[in-house]
């Protein structure tokens, strides 16, 4: 063993040009360099504090201070370095093994697997099968065509460019991933995310602080975003828990979900289906809407549709706002909407806080559209919001799972407490997609009647109460009450439920009235329906506001049933089973 000691200054720089075997860096506190090897060296140059060690024939040992910076080039064994400032090795054939570096490290042709423990400074690696970081890297890290990358926590940028996996727990800046080949696995971003990968590419992200853009992939799933969110061409299912801004989704082969977006939602090619929470901007849709499909949304904006050609695809639609379409009943502000193209195989929800804007395709092969409720539509829809809004908890949980698993404990912690930062912004976000969904289904359902110079103000409700206390009112001997209200109604242009089947009229009490005689058979006209199509001429418009002729477009009635009806509803109001404005407010739409 030949052992020789060069005494140097503050921060000295040791040179190797060669190492046929392995190459052992430790730190002492002698402020000089202590080399041995197992046989013959080339050389030794030392000017000032930088040492050249030339052409070691077999294995290198050096003890150096702890301020030492090491360069060393053609290692034909394994590298192992400890404790010092700086690492540079260019073309190491075996495993590098770094360990408490305090300040960067550069590492470039790494023939088998980089092991490094604690870096101070930055990391630069290029060209090795695989690396490995526990703990952490201090500043920022670039590695380039590095096929498996398993870091615990880079403080700055990381940098992965041509791997074939890389799984990172946390990022405290920036993340840029290019043709990753595989699988990208991240639990937190502080800053933004921006990931390019292939066809076969599975991303997976807890948390992003800032921006996550992700292109050719094969899934994505990501908890939380603070900032805006953009997909492109993602052969399969999609996955994003909570946006703070907006969405911009193209090109999507499978399955998308979205727990809440705060700003504008962009979707287009979306071949699967779909459901989003809540937007609380505008909504601009592109699907194929293939058969069997189910596509919900919660809009809070307004919300524009391009529907493919020849669609199979049924609507259902609460609109706070105006729709417009082809061929499309509607009245003016607050519309449940039905529409059906073709046999209606994919399904279409939507609850919109504005208007809802129809492009693309034909003529809906039938089409209603009422100011009215439909309480199981909209608890379905709020049940939507509510659950799709704890989906990016309950992503950031599983993938903070993962890297607990691994015993990588900080990033997990961290990303805990993004996710229940980001929680907290998801249930604001949610009741405000309630507050705008409940507002809308007000809206919806809110109607104004004028007939003549007379307006009334109608909801669901005070409908279903008229209804029902013409029913009872029938039931108890006021012949003709229920027919006199559904006409009345239906010449309103609202919709009408089928009657329920009465009972028949109680014998009279002992000493009391008898019945009110039978009135005439009634004539056969067929009742409005809601949820039929147009009329075979074009479109008929359903609304709540009607001319001098209320009863224009309904079929003669004698003027005996007419009579008899007004006197049903005059009884009924000096009975107190309605008011004297929602009589008058019969009488009127029943004519004279």
């Amino acid at each position: 063993m030949n052992q020789q000691t060069f005494t140097v200054g503050i921060a000295p720089r040791v040179i190797i040009t060669q190492v046929q075997g392995d190459l052992s860096v430790q730190v002492w506190k002698e402020q000089a360099i202590s080399v041995e090897t197992d046989d013959t060296v080339g050389g030794f140059e030392q000017e000032g504090n930088t040492l050249t060690i030339i052409d070691c024939d077999g294995d290198l040992k050096l003890k150096v201070p702890e301020d030492t910076g090491i360069k060393a080039t053609n290692v034909m064994g394994n590298a192992e370095i400890e404790g010092i400032r700086r690492a540079e090795l260019e073309n190491v054939a075996g495993d590098v093994t770094l360990n408490n570096i305090s300040g960067d490290a550069e590492l470039e042709n790494v023939g088998e697997a980089i092991e490094l423990t604690n870096l101070g400074g930055d990391l630069e690696a290029t060209n090795s099968p695989a690396l490995r970081v526990r703990h952490s890297v201090g500043g920022d890290a670039t590695l380039k065509k590095v096929a498996f990358v398993e870091i615990e926590t880079v403080g700055g940028d990381l940098s992965v460019e041509e791997a074939e996996s890389a799984l990172v727990s946390t990022v405290g800046g920036d993340l840029d991933a290019t043709d990753v080949v595989a699988a990208l696995r991240c639990g937190v971003v502080s800053g933004d995310c921006q990931v390019q990968g292939s066809a076969r590419t599975d991303i997976v992200v807890g948390n992003t602080g800032g921006d996550f853009t992700a292109s050719s992939a094969a899934s994505v799933h990501t908890g939380n975003v603070g900032g805006d969110c953009e997909l492109r061409d993602v052969q399969d299912d999609v996955e994003v828990g909570y946006v703070g801004g907006d969405v911009s989704f193209k090109g999507v082969g499978g399955t998308l979900q979205v727990g809440n977006c705060g700003g504008d939602a962009e979707l287009k090619g979306i071949q699967g289906s779909i459901e989003v929470g809540s937007i609380g901007g505008d909504l601009e849709l592109q699907a194929a809407f293939p058969v069997d499909t189910r596509t919900r949304l919660i809009v809070g904006g307004d919300a524009t549709i391009t529907l493919p050609d020849n669609p199979d695809l049924s609507i259902r639609a609460t609109v706070g706002g105006d729709v417009r379409g082809r061929s499309i009943i509607t009245g003016r502000g607050g519309n449940l909407v039905n529409l059906v193209y073709g046999n209606g195989a994919a399904h279409l929800d939507l609850n919109v806080g504005g208007d809802l804007n129809l492009k693309g395709a034909g003529t809906p092969r039938s089409s209603s559209s009422a100011s009215g409720s439909w309480n199981d539509f909209g608890r379905e829809m709020s049940k939507l919001g509510r659950d799709l809004g704890k989906l990016g908890q309950e992503l950031s949980h599983e993938i903070a799972a993962v890297f607990n698993e691994a015993g990588w404990s900080r990033g997990a912690d961290f990303a805990g407490d993004i996710a229940r930062k980001a929680d907290e912004q998801a249930r604001r976000a949610q009741r405000r997609a309630e507050e705008q969904t409940r507002r809308a289904n007000e809206r919806a359902a809110r109607v104004n009647v004028r007939i003549n110079d007379r307006e009334w103000r109608l909801d669901p409700e005070r409908l279903d109460r008229i209804r029902e206390q013409a029913r009872r009112a029938a039931e108890e001997g006021v012949s003709g009450a229920l027919e006199a209200v559904e006409r009345a109604v239906s010449n309103l242009g609202m919709p009408v439920t089928p009657p329920p089947p009465v009972s028949p009229t109680p014998p009279p009490m002992p000493g009391g009235p008898g019945p009110v005689p039978p009135m005439p058979p009634r004539p056969d006209w067929p009742m409005p329906n809601s949820q039929e199509g147009t009329a075979q001429g074009g479109p008929v418009e359903q609304q709540g506001q009607q001319g001098d002729n209320v009863d224009a477009g309904a079929p003669k009635v004698s003027a005996l049933d007419v009579e008899q009806e007004r006197e049903a509803i005059l009884r009924m109001i000096a009975e107190g089973r309605i008011t004297p404005e929602e009589g008058d407010l019969l009488l009127e739409a029943l004519g004279s």
